[in-house]
């Protein structure tokens, strides 16, 4: 990986909201979150990041929206604009939640989950409230491999990771990425760009979403 710049907390959740605004999953949670507030979607589609009183309110917005994450995630965390190669990308880990764990078969990596997703199948111990959560990321994975490559996947990836460590996990984008993996490593039709560009968060504070091995 390749540091960059160092970027504000604010530019990472102005991101976070503008991605999740698109996907068929949280789309609905935003909506809510940004009526809530008395809000409209401008402030995410296009955000002013030099005014101190929309940081406000989008970082609320996203407090509302995801505080069972983003409420987690230390202040201490030193965001920056980063570059991976393939390789890197291959060893990227899926966020620390029990409906990614069922489909990456507890391995956490990405590319077990991409090769189970792939397969359209639900894993047979997924039951209940998991069986259905990991029905509809499969769903929506396999319709964003349909669009490749014009939904822009590599953009908008939001990793976490220790300052010295060497796996990095995906706190936002995890659809996305498995999507682009399937289409270019186990598809092999949709083409992968030579430097990725991500947002990383570099923390040394303990997160239950990461993944460390």
């Amino acid at each position: 990986m390749t540091l960059l710049e160092r970027v504000s907390r604010d530019l990472v959740a102005a991101c976070w909201l503008k991605a999740e605004l698109f996907s068929p999953r949280f789309r609905p949670r935003v909506i809510a979150a940004l009526k809530r507030c008395g809000l409209s979607s401008r402030v995410i589609q296009r955000p002013v990041l030099t005014s101190v009183r929309e940081n406000r309110l989008r970082r609320q917005v996203l407090r509302f929206h995801r505080r069972d994450l983003w409420g987690a995630l230390s202040h201490r965390t030193e965001w920056w604009r980063a570059v991976i190669p393939p390789q890197e990308f291959r060893r990227l880990r899926v966020i620390n939640y029990p409906t990614w764990t069922l489909l990456s078969r507890d391995t956490g990596r990405l590319s077990t989950a991409a090769t189970v997703i792939a397969r359209g199948t639900v894993p047979a111990r997924a039951t209940g409230r998991w069986a259905h959560e990991a029905r509809a990321v499969i769903t929506n994975v396999l319709q964003i491999r349909d669009r490749l490559p014009e939904v822009e996947i590599h953009n908008q990836l939001i990793l976490m990771g220790r300052p010295t460590g060497r796996l990095w996990t995906i706190l936002e984008g995890n659809k996305r990425a498995t999507a682009l993996y399937i289409g270019h490593f186990l598809a092999k039709t949709a083409p992968l760009p030579p430097a990725i560009r991500v947002l990383i968060g570099l923390t040394e504070e303990r997160c239950a979403c990461l993944r460390l091995k």
